[in-house]
């Protein structure tokens, strides 16, 4: 079996549902077109949808930890919808450096979400998450929210209300050392 393409068949089936609907119901159609032999499909064509669709949740569920521990507060404030709103801005097999990738992507569907602070409390966390990951740091955010304050009401398990007001906030890390910040 050609290692490349199978890899990227099995891809697509764990981490794709609109494709994985797709195969199920032309399974050696589907497969061909990966480049696949006439064998290497009849293989494919015999999975267990029910078990790929198990494992594909599995995925799915560890994939939505990830995200969680990433984003915490963002998952504090959004609770339920969390999961929806993590799925809706990612789809397919997950991108090098995922965690952040994630937390990329589901900050820019935030953006455009209600409460609107969210948006900006997701790009909060986001920037410790891309200063933690670089041995030298200067990153500079705005915010139109005091993100700071919502941060800490969340923290503390109090539902956050937050006006209008911008705030901005400072990273610094040299050389690998401590991350520090500031908020005002």
């Amino acid at each position: 079996m050609p290692l490349k393409e199978t890899q990227a068949l099995l891809a697509l089936l764990y981490t794709d549902e609109t494709f994985r609907e797709a195969f199920f119901r032309a399974p050696l159609e589907r497969a061909r077109q990966f480049g696949l032999g006439e064998a290497e499909a009849e293989s494919f064509a015999r999975i267990d949808p029910a078990a790929v669709a198990r494992f594909a949740d599995c995925l799915k569920g560890k994939r939505t930890l990830d995200a969680r521990k990433t984003l915490p507060l963002t998952y504090r404030a959004l609770g339920a919808r969390f999961d929806r709103a993590l799925f809706a801005a990612v789809s397919g097999p997950p991108r090098p450096g995922r965690h952040r990738a994630d937390a990329e992507a589901l900050a820019g569907r935030l953006a455009r979400a209600e409460p609107a602070w969210i948006g900006d409390l997701a790009r909060f966390e986001l920037a410790f998450v891309e200063a933690g990951a670089r041995h030298n740091c200067f990153a500079l955010r705005f915010f139109r929210y005091p993100v700071a304050e919502i941060a800490a009401q969340l923290a503390c398990g109090a539902a956050p209300g937050a006006a209008r007001r911008p705030s901005v906030g400072v990273w610094l890390r040299l050389f690998g050392s401590r991350l520090f910040y500031f908020l005002a």
